[in-house]
């Protein structure tokens, strides 16, 4: 769960961060490489890649816990979810409405 979460974190706050910081983290946590294979293609050392991965992922979660804004997308989810839950019970029309709005949001 905690890695979707940085890919997650990475899609909402990678801009702020530095290039190499979100490059590092996307090849991470989004592309499953490994330390050493990062570092190959960042010419930095596996140490270096650790760090930058570290300050990355703070930088991530210090955004999150001032701007909430995966917090805010998990519970804007779960009303969608409750809402098609509600919905089903409707007629198909209103069903099929609901459905097309909910996915706008």
């Amino acid at each position: 769960m905690k890695e979707i979460k940085y890919g997650v974190l990475l899609d909402f706050y990678g801009d702020l961060l530095t290039k190499k910081q979100r490059e590092a983290l996307d090849l991470y946590y989004n592309e499953d490489y490994s330390l050493l294979e990062i570092g190959e293609h960042l010419n930095i050392s596996r140490q270096g890649v650790f760090e930058c991965i570290k300050k990355g992922a703070e930088h991530l979660e210090h955004y999150e816990d001032i701007l909430r804004l995966y917090e805010k997308n998990l519970q804007t989810e779960s009303v969608k979810e409750e809402l098609k839950q509600l919905l089903s019970k409707c007629d198909d029309t209103l069903l099929e409405q609901a459905n097309e709005l909910i996915d706008k949001l």
